[in-house]
């Protein structure tokens, strides 16, 4: 098994090629996100509370209503993403006749599939260093989109989240000269 940075594997096997990407993060990172849910779940249980078992809150319902929809929200949010952060990974898959890329948690998940043939070109998200969105995209408090690009029969799909731009380099030279090997011998 060879390895691209720390978070990336890949092994060329008899018939067939993969790639793990994980999706892990550091330690302290996930410790923040897990006091902020602490935070985050004992102020909503606050409001809850008066809202609903008190007569403090009467004449704000409306509001706190509101409140409680965005905080669940949000909620929902973080807990996605720790999950995410914990156990989640993105699995590629290329032989003859497919490319598949999987976005795991706990070895669930739906496969997006291509026909190796049709595959153009894998690239990376021209993504500008200093732009919000790139900034925003690489924060640890959200899983991110993928910042490597495939493009099949002129639709575009993205994997590979918070790869960072050298390990992405990589990734795209190795999948592209899989691919093209694949093509040239079929």
């Amino acid at each position: 098994m060879n390895w691209i940075g720390n978070r990336v594997s890949y092994e060329d096997h008899k018939d067939f090629f993969t790639m793990i990407i994980s999706s892990k993060t550091d330690h302290w990172k996930i410790m923040v996100m897990l006091i902020w849910l602490f935070i985050w779940l004992s102020c909503g249980l606050v409001i809850f509370y008066f809202l609903f078992f008190t007569k403090e809150l009467q004449n704000q319902k409306i509001y706190f209503y509101t409140f409680l929809v965005f905080w669940t929200y949000f909620l929902y949010k973080v807990v996605r993403v720790l999950i995410w952060k914990r156990f989640g990974i993105e699995f590629i898959r290329i032989d003859e006749d497919k490319f598949s890329v999987k976005k795991s948690l706990w070895g669930y998940g739906r496969a997006k599939e291509f026909i190796t043939s049709n595959i153009k070109k894998i690239k990376l998200a021209p993504l500008d260093e200093k732009s919000f969105s790139k900034v925003f995209n690489d924060s640890f408090w959200i899983v991110g989109q993928g910042t490597i690009i495939i493009n099949a029969l002129d639709k575009e799909y993205n994997f590979g989240s918070q790869i960072s731009k050298d390990d992405g380099k990589k990734i795209v030279k190795i999948l592209n000269s899989k691919i093209n090997k694949l093509k040239s011998a079929s």
